[in-house]
């Protein structure tokens, strides 16, 4: 996952090479005079304050991106706001430039690849965070951990235990990490951090965009591990190379 990619900003000529959400080749590409937007009714009356400066401008916005994969040419719509900051004008003194930040877009590219095996439901939630990151951070850690439910079922580990009464109690979601932790301690661990993260973005909301970003990151290696099981095939490749090539090896004919 490329994180300087979703931190980036819009100008009124480009936009982030953002990945295609439909082709999944291609790249978002900002249309041609598609960006607009108008200063906002607060930022108007601001400019009344005697301390008034450009930085407190603020604007809303729309704008088109298109996919430049010839074979796709996706669209998708962004909204936001915008605002103004100082940068050299070229002569030693202060200019202003516009910046326009994302807070929708739809379709929402992908912030990495799933894996083709990924579960629907489990998918599902995972792309609905990608939807929240930028207006909602805390919601978005809610999906995640919506989605650590999902993968819990996918890896079938117990919803439920006997209690002490011969009755069935339903397991948290931390209990259930604690039983896959015991036979996966590392990405165990890495899970359970994402679940606490979850709990701060239901209940206290102080989750910001970085801590988003790490959380996608733990998740994209959860899912290579544990649906395309990265790591066993690179260790069976590994393994065979090693038995190919190893001194003393019985060396196989070439056919030339």
């Amino acid at each position: 996952m490329n994180r300087s990619l979703w931190t980036q900003t819009l100008s009124k000529q480009s936009s982030p090479p953002w990945p295609c959400s439909t082709c999944k080749k291609g790249t978002l590409a900002l249309v041609t005079n598609s960006l607009l937007y108008k200063e906002t009714v607060w930022s108007k009356r601001a400019r009344r304050d005697e301390d008034w400066s450009p930085e407190y401008i603020t604007y809303a916005f729309t704008a088109w991106v298109k996919c430049n994969n010839p074979s796709c040419g996706d669209e998708a719509a962004v909204a936001g706001e915008g605002g103004a900051e100082p940068c050299d004008d070229g002569e030693g003194g202060t200019d202003y430039s516009l910046f326009f930040s994302p807070h929708f877009c739809t379709p929402m590219p992908d912030f990495f690849e799933l894996p083709k095996k990924c579960p629907a439901k489990l998918a599902l939630e995972v792309r609905a965070a990608f939807k929240l990151f930028w207006s909602d951070p805390s919601a978005a850690s809610n999906r995640v951990r919506i989605a650590l439910e999902q993968l819990m079922d996918h890896l079938e580990i117990q919803k439920r235990c006997k209690n002490k009464n011969g009755k069935f109690d339903k397991l948290s979601l931390h209990h259930r990490i604690e039983v896959f932790s015991k036979t996966e301690p590392e990405i165990g661990a890495q899970l359970m951090a994402l679940k606490l993260l979850g709990n701060t973005g239901s209940h206290d909301g102080g989750v910001i965009r970085n801590d988003v970003l790490d959380a996608f990151e733990i998740v994209e290696h959860a899912l290579l591990e544990l649906i395309e099981h990265r790591s066993q095939r690179l260790a069976a490749l590994a393994q065979a190379l090693t038995e190919k090539h190893r001194p003393g090896a019985r060396k196989p004919k070439l056919p030339f």
